[in-house]
């Protein structure tokens, strides 16, 4: 179990390293789902420092890669063809994760200028309509 977890925690590290380009590779869609939600996580850790020296021009560019790899989460779940009623785990696995991506968002506004939080008040709309699209999708109504 613990050499399994080892194994885990450094794919996340090399897909954190290498890019997103490196979670695109992933050929499951389910595992690039979770790689790319890992990896936006890593985004938003890198992001912290930055927010308290920067102005918003200097870190659109690693919000917008946030917003990638969110995206690609997303739509790599889709392309599963699988209903998130019947096979529920990674659906559910990736709502928990952007929830807890939303909550960071919202901790990191705070560090941000007044006139570029509305800003940020974008991207975590953004997050929560994507976590409410994969709640109607594992407890929706039935198709």
């Amino acid at each position: 179990m613990r050499l399994l977890l080892i194994a885990l925690t450094l794919t996340w590290a090399v897909a954190a390293e290498s890019g997103l380009e490196a979670v695109k590779a992933e050929p499951n869609l389910e595992r690039r789902s979770e790689l790319a939600l890992n990896y936006a996580g890593e985004v938003l850790t890198k992001l912290r420092p930055d927010l308290e020296t920067k102005e918003w021009a200097a870190v659109a560019p690693e919000i917008e890669e946030f917003r990638a790899a969110v995206d690609l989460s997303f739509a790599a779940l889709k392309a599963t063809g699988k209903n998130a009623r019947r096979n529920p785990k990674y659906f559910k696995r990736a709502e928990l994760k952007l929830r807890e991506l939303g909550r960071r968002l919202k901790g990191l506004q705070v560090f941000l200028a007044v006139d570029d939080r509305p800003k940020m008040d974008e991207v975590i709309a953004y997050v929560d309509k994507l976590q409410d699209e994969l709640v109607e999708m594992t407890m929706g109504v039935r198709k």
